[in-house]
Order: structure tokens, then sequence, then C-alpha cells
């Protein structure tokens, strides 16, 4: 959509949000309160049946639609509309989380994430991530969005996901480990408290595949050993999506690859995160169940390049550019696997003709780099042109992961972290 331009039901429906009468505002929006020092009294939580996404009979409407939520302050509404209730945990021991350096806080970013540790526990254990879900500090637009429940649906679906690879036992295997969902209270106005949610996960220090094409560093990682990652990456997705975490932003943002790709030929640790916006397929309130024996073959997801667009700074040639060669090399790995279902889609791809024409020869071997995809210029330049690069020379850029800060970041500027991922 042009720049400035409105349809006619965006138009109507921001007119008709003006002319809401405002409701006199009760409490005070306080600022963000996460920073480094702030301690945590929390309990566990029972998460909220997963919702939010079209594929789940969603349990909880947005109460957006039936009272407007324009008409209130952001507090009002989040202290007149809370998260919906559920069973209480078991265990409501209650334990000193201290916040340490943030990851990615500011106003309107969605879940905030912060560097934590256990009190008492400052010298063991893996350092971990608190990612708090508080409607508090979500963006709202002209409308006016019912920022609670856009909270609790990014809680209950990471949770969800979270939830289901622990039971699956490879919690911790291909995405971080997950240690529980929690709650605190906070206070706000006259001696009141509000309830916010978060989930507890490790951090993990690596950089994200976003990380190399925003530094200029993909070509340095030989092509043969960027394929290898790519095939990694497709083929997680597809046992995610078997184990009941399918990410539904699925991008080079939300992968992290630790090991060093340049000197090492050891397959480095992949890891994807970001799971507010994902499906938990085993879910009783799931549509779409799954149906298969074993996670889905990585061919009829990637066949024909297709789903791979996102990746496409990382193929060498002439994967990049020669479906016949992408699909040659997606046909060596995943054509007679057995670690993956046969399904009909897959059955189907056999059969073609352009299947049978890649006939059983090796894939092309890839050839060195001569471009690279500039992520600032959003278009491929000469290698020559990369190795002009100079970090401390470039101007700050904005992180678009969870896992990524810079140093203004963590001191809680407004350069944090994407809107996108929240």
């Amino acid at each position: 959509m042009p720049e400035g331009h409105h349809c006619e039901f965006c138009l109507r429906e921001q007119e008709e949000a003006e002319e809401q009468p405002q409701v006199a505002e009760r409490y005070e929006r306080p600022e963000v309160p996460y920073q480094k020092g702030l301690v945590l009294q929390v309990r566990a939580h029972v998460p909220f049946v997963p919702f939010g996404n079209p594929g789940y009979a969603a349990p909880f409407e947005s109460r957006g639609e039936e009272e407007p939520a324009s008409a209130y302050g952001q507090a009002d509404w989040c202290m007149g509309h809370p998260y919906p209730e559920t069973e209480p945990h078991p265990d409501q021991s209650v334990f000193n989380l201290n916040l340490l350096d943030p990851v990615a806080v500011r106003d309107g970013r969605g879940a905030q994430l912060l560097r934590c540790e256990w009190e008492g526990q400052e010298s063991r254990g893996k350092p971990l991530v608190a990612k708090i879900y508080d409607p508090m500090y979500y963006a709202r637009d002209e409308i006016g969005e019912d920022v609670t429940w856009l909270a609790a649906s990014d809680y209950s679906c990471e949770a969800a996901a979270y939830e289901d690879l622990q039971e699956a036992g490879v919690d911790g295997v291909m995405t971080p480990k997950y240690y529980g969902s929690w709650t605190f209270d906070l206070p706000i106005g006259e001696g009141e408290t509000r309830k916010v949610h978060m989930v507890i996960i490790e951090w993990i220090d690596a950089p994200t595949m976003l990380s190399y094409c925003e530094e200029r560093r993909v070509h340095l990682i030989p092509p043969q050993r960027r394929l290898d990652i790519l095939a990694q990456v497709f083929e997680i997705r597809s046992k995610l999506t078997f184990y009941g975490a399918e990410s539904l932003d699925l991008a080079l943002r939300n992968v992290l690859i630790q090991g060093d790709l340049v000197n090492d030929t050891t397959p480095p640790r992949v890891i994807f995160i970001d799971f507010n916006d994902s499906f938990a397929r085993n879910r009783p309130n799931s549509l779409y169940h799954v149906t298969w024996d074993k996670p889905p073959n990585p061919l009829c997801l990637y066949w024909n390049k297709r789903s791979a667009e996102e990746f496409a700074a990382w193929f060498p040639e002439p994967h990049l550019s020669d479906t016949d060669a992408f699909n040659k090399w997606a046909k060596s790995l995943w054509g007679n696997s057995d670690e993956f279902c046969v399904s009909p889609e897959f059955e189907d791809i056999l059969e073609t003709r352009s299947y049978a024409a890649l006939g059983d020869s090796p894939p092309p071997t890839p050839l060195p780099d001569e471009e690279y995809f500039d992520i600032d210029q959003e278009e491929w330049l000469p290698i020559r042109e990369a190795a002009k690069f100079d970090p401390s020379l470039w101007p700050a850029f904005v992180p678009d992961t969870e896992f990524e800060s810079d140093d203004e970041s963590c001191s809680g500027s407004e350069e944090t972290a994407s809107d996108e991922d929240n």
C-alpha cells in the first residue's frame, strides 16, 4: 500500500475510534520498569491454552471489538481488562529473580527481554533470559487494540511451544532450554497491583543468521559449509513442526548459529528462537493435528525453492539462481531419507517429470561468491564492496532479534529492538 494511503475500511475504523467518548483515566501509565537491578518475586504459572493464530480454535476473543479500547488509556484498559484466568499452579512458592542486562527493552515493542538469574545462584547454573509479556508496554494502533489479548496470545503460544518440546524430550536441543512459565505482581495506583506473565529460557551467546548479513560476513563462510548449515535449518524446521512447535515466523533473525563457521569444520549448533508466533499442532484445540509418523520431509517444504527465499543471502551459486541445482541438492539430502515421513505430497514430487529428470548424479559443487546481498541497500553487490565494510564506522544497526543487542539497547535507549519481534 503506498505511503500515506489508507483504505476506506481503515479510515472508517479510525474515524469511529476518534468519535468514541474518552473515559476519564484512573491510572497513570508507569515508565517501563524492567531494568538492571530490579528483583521480581515470581511464582510458577499455568499458561493459557494457546490461541491467537488461525491454527487454533480461539478460547478467548479480543474484547477490543466488543468495547472500544481506544476510549481508554492503556493503563486503565490493562487494569479493567486483565489477562484471562487459569487454574493456580500447584506450587505457589515464591522465588526472587534478579534482572540483569536488558536484551530488548522498549515501550511499544511487545515482549521485553532481559538476562536474569535466580537470587542465591549467581555463581552457578546457565545464564537465563526472562521474556516478559506485559500488555502495559505493547504498542497500540490508532483504533486501540486489546493489548492484554495480544500479550496473552504471545505468551500462550510461546509457552505451548516450549512445553511441547519439553514433553517430547527435545527441550534445549534445537531451541533454548525452557525453565518454565512464571507470574509476578507489579504495583500500580494507590496500593494496587497487576499480574504480569513471562517465560524463562536459556541465554545463548551466538549471532543470528541475519547478523552475518548485516556485517557482510556471509561470503567468508565456505559455500559448502553454508549449504550444510541451511540443510540443518530446514531439517530443524521440519522436526519442530512434528514435535509441536511450528514457527510461523521463520526468518534469519530467529536462527542462532553457535560455532566457528569460517575455520572449523565441526557442525555448528543451530538454534531456533522466538515462538510467540508459532503453532503447536499437538494441542487439543489445534485445527490441524500432526498425522505423520515422522517429521515431514524437507523436500516437500522446499521443492522448487519454495519457502527458501528468506535464506537467499546464504545460498551460493548455482543453487541460488538455478532451480534444478537447488532441487538436485535437496534430492541428494532427502530423496531417500528414512528420517522423514513418506507423505502423499512427497510421493507426488517423486512422480514428477522434473524429479526424474534430475537423475542420480551428485549435485553441483557450490561456486565461490562473486556477489553478496547488502541488507542496507537490498541488492546484490560485488564481493569487493563487502571488503570495504568497517564495523566501527557503521551506524548502530537496530537489532531485529530477541537475542541480539547493541550498547544502546542495553542502556534502554530508543534504538532497542525491532517491533516485528515481539
